[in-house]
């Protein structure tokens, strides 16, 4: 061979080394065996592989499954080809490389790198999904949605304000919000005072299609502080006036209208899951919180199903700690367990014990509360160790010689009057001090009517999705519910509504349906109406309205109750008592 043949050969490789490098794509050479004869630095890249050492191996060990050996036996090129290598998606072209007499005489692979191209196809498709879900919002909402820019140039608008507003978006999309004030389109724009005082703003104004519209237009900030989009609502209140001015001319319309909007603000319970509207409800509620945090004993009477339990849960959770709650029941644990269940005992220290031995509620409790429920029910001999517990903060089990250093807050509660057991030698008067350090009194239900109707709705809420009902209360009934003296308190209070919403056959419970609340003795004396067999329906008739007029104004006290109670008018309250002489009783009719 001559030197200058021998010199442009090796020209010519240079040259093809040079351009394999120059090449933006990964490139693998193969001979006619399926070795490997060259691999480029952006291949070796991609597939993470170092030339040098892949030189010369076949191709199957190195690129397994690779299309690129299939070339060899066909002579035909083949792609494009999908393939994942090295966590990434590449798209090959393979090549078959041809001697001079026109054979196979090895392949050439070429490889692109798409994982970004197919990245960007992904957030076009999320992208433009979003922009069909925004289309599909837009033209199913109720209310119309006007876009604009941080100029006021209109970008988008539903199809609801098309309709509401009776302007085409063709009309107003790519105009300002100046120009479309300007040509009359619109009187007032809530955009122009958003862009000039930069917060929301709602306005009024009626539409072409003579509709009322209330527009909250509100600012939509970018990085730098700019105004980058202004969205505006537009609600059609012409319905709503229309509504209002109806429920304005009918006085009973306007009163039930009152009623439900103060009920449906009634049905938002506080937070602390304690339904307080009374005042003297939450002044317990104040004076509670208040000692929450601290280690003194708290000492909560009132009457029975008054929520004690629930003052304590509410005490406990606002004490700030993460201990345990734990009740004792001082009226359920017969007396000779008494000390073993509240102290613990140790291995052997009686027959029947535990081999282990047991901890008692103390020590559960231990960085926690311990409420003593009906603490009045304890017996003489316990009250003075109980005693002994609260003075020295230790407890000493049944058996047991070491003392055990308590860290827990006790709350004790009764319907008892502990200070008159006290004075009458009942209960130990030291043990009363020791316990009423802050005392809390929950008045009975019957003195906080306040608190009924917020309670009423609370419960109906919860037992309707108990019991997957949909029951609610008239506005009568309600009222008759309130002057009811619940006897019984909340916990009768619940049991009653719960009761309704099982067995009241309607959706609306009604004053029919809460005839079985009231006593016996409680109701008119029908039964003790005694009737002439000579005496017609007529005095009959006037008979019974008597007697439930007469027992309607005595049980309420005000004509306008009696009517709620009794499902009539108060006019015809009035003027019955009024025919039958029951003013004589003490009510004051009207004009009297």
């Amino acid at each position: 061979m001559l030197k200058s043949d021998k010199k442009d050969m090796e020209q010519g490789a240079n040259l093809l080394d040079t351009v394999l490098e120059l090449v933006q794509a990964g490139i693998v050479v193969i001979d006619s065996q399926a070795r490997i004869v060259r691999i480029n630095a952006v291949a070796e890249i991609l597939f993470g592989l170092s030339g040098e050492e892949i030189v010369g191996e076949p191709l199957s060990a190195t690129l397994v499954d690779s299309a690129l050996a299939d070339v060899l036996k066909t002579g035909q090129p083949l792609g494009p080809v999908s393939e994942h290598r090295n966590g990434r998606h590449l798209l090959a072209r393979h090549h078959p490389v041809m001697d001079e007499g026109g054979k196979v005489s090895g392949a050439l692979g070429v490889y692109v790198d798409i994982t970004r191209d197919g990245r960007v196809k992904q957030q076009l498709m999320e992208a433009r999904q979003k922009e069909k879900e925004l289309e599909a919002l837009l033209d199913h909402s109720h209310d119309g949605v006007w876009i604009m820019d941080g100029k006021g140039v209109t970008l988008r608008v539903s199809k609801s304000w098309e309709d509401f507003s009776g302007i085409k978006r063709e009309e107003v999309i790519g105009r300002t919000v100046y120009d479309l004030v300007a040509d009359g389109i619109y009187t007032d724009s809530a955009a122009i005072h958003v862009i000039e005082k930069r917060e929301p703003v709602t306005i009024m104004y009626t539409t072409r299609t003579m509709k009322v519209a209330l527009v909250t237009a509100n600012p939509v900030f970018g990085a730098d502080g700019r105004i980058w989009r202004i969205i505006s609502n537009v609600r059609d209140i012409t319905e709503l006036n229309r509504y209002r001015t109806e429920l304005e001319k009918s006085e009973a319309s306007s009163r039930r209208f009152r009623d439900e909007l103060k009920l449906l603000r009634q049905q938002q319970s506080d937070d602390n899951g304690i339904i307080a509207r009374s005042r003297a409800m939450k002044q317990v509620l104040e004076a509670a919180a208040q000692t929450a945090a601290s280690e003194a004993t708290i000492l909560i009477s009132g009457e029975t199903g008054v929520g004690k339990d629930v003052l304590v849960r509410y005490i406990h959770g606002m004490s700030g700690g993460n201990g345990t709650l734990i009740r004792v029941n001082c009226g359920a644990i017969p007396e000779a367990l008494m000390e073993s269940e509240l102290f613990g005992y140790e291995e052997g220290s009686f027959t029947g014990a535990r081999a282990k031995g047991k901890p008692g509620l103390f020590e559960l409790a231990q960085g926690g509360t311990l409420f003593l429920d009906e603490v009045g029910e304890l017996p003489v001999a316990m009250q003075a160790k109980l005693l002994h517990v609260l003075q020295d903060r230790t407890i000493m089990r049944v058996g047991g010689v070491l003392p055990i250093t308590l860290n827990v807050r006790v709350i004790a509660a009764t319907n008892r009057d502990l200070k008159a057991m006290a004075e009458e030698g009942q209960f130990r008067q030291d043990l009363y001090y020791r316990l009423n350090v802050i005392p809390l009194h929950i008045p009975p239900l019957r003195d906080r009517p306040d608190d009924i109707i917020p309670l009423v709705m609370h419960f109906l809420e919860k037992h309707n999705k108990r019991h997957k009902t949909c029951k609610t209360v008239g506005s009568r009934a309600l009222e008759l519910l309130k002057e009811y003296v619940w006897p019984g308190n909340i916990r009768e209070l619940e049991n009653t509504i719960e009761r309704l919403v099982l067995t009241c056959p309607k959706d609306m419970i009604d004053v029919q349906n809460l005839h079985a609340l009231i006593d016996k003795e409680d109701v008119p004396p029908l039964k003790e109406l005694c009737f002439s067999l000579n005496a017609s329906l007529k005095d009959a008739r006037e008979e019974v309205e008597k007697s439930m007029i007469d027992w309607a104004l005595k049980r309420f006290g005000s004509t306008r109750k009696a009517a709620a109670a009794l499902g009539v008018t108060q006019p015809t309250v009035v003027r019955l008592a009024r025919k039958f002489a029951l003013n004589k009783s003490g009510i004051r009719l009207p004009d009297e």
